[in-house]
């Protein structure tokens, strides 16, 4: 059972979303609708609160936590990569790519449309502006966000909504 109340705080999850078995949901945690948590993603709503917006998905091994007190914001069609980290408070605007393996620390800010590529780390109080993409340790913004780049978000997160409905319909577990 992936689901965990914390202190009389339960998570909430919208219609439609999918939430592997092998992933973890603590605590005050408030999931959209028409969303994807992969296997080994981690939302641990104990200190602070983490919102999640429809159409988004956490994938493997993603982490996500708030410091006590405040919230970890996820907008709608947000992607968050595999083995991501995101530490609240943050905010994540809608249709942002949080590339593989990269980390965004608290205060942080990512604006509408905005990505930032795999592997990078972004630190505390920056901000990516709206339709940019930042890389590196530390982040730097690179370049405005357009042509290809722009329509990847889109196809990428459609995908995982599409994942969620399918898994929820032919998931099932076997044994060998």
């Amino acid at each position: 059972m992936p689901f965990y109340e914390f202190e009389g705080k339960r998570p909430v999850i919208g219609e439609n979303s999918f939430v592997h078995p092998q992933a973890t949901v603590i605590g005050e945690v408030k999931l959209g609708q028409n969303c994807y948590v992969g296997a080994g993603a981690i939302l641990r709503g104990d200190y602070g609160c983490i919102e999640i917006g429809n159409g988004s998905n956490i994938q493997e091994n993603a982490v996500m936590h708030s410091e006590p007190g405040t919230v970890a914001v996820i907008g709608e069609d947000v992607l968050v990569g595999h083995a991501a980290i995101v530490h609240g408070p943050c905010i994540i605007h809608d249709r942002v790519i949080i590339g593989m393996g990269s980390l965004i620390s608290t205060g942080c800010e990512m604006g509408e449309g905005s990505f930032l590529a795999a592997g990078s780390v972004l630190p505390p109080g920056r901000l990516i502006p709206a339709h940019h993409l930042a890389m590196g340790n530390p982040a730097t913004v690179v370049k405005e966000v357009s042509g290809n780049l722009a329509q990847y978000n889109e196809i990428a997160v459609k995908l995982y909504k599409d994942l969620a409905i399918r898994c929820q319909k032919g998931l099932k577990l076997i044994e060998l």
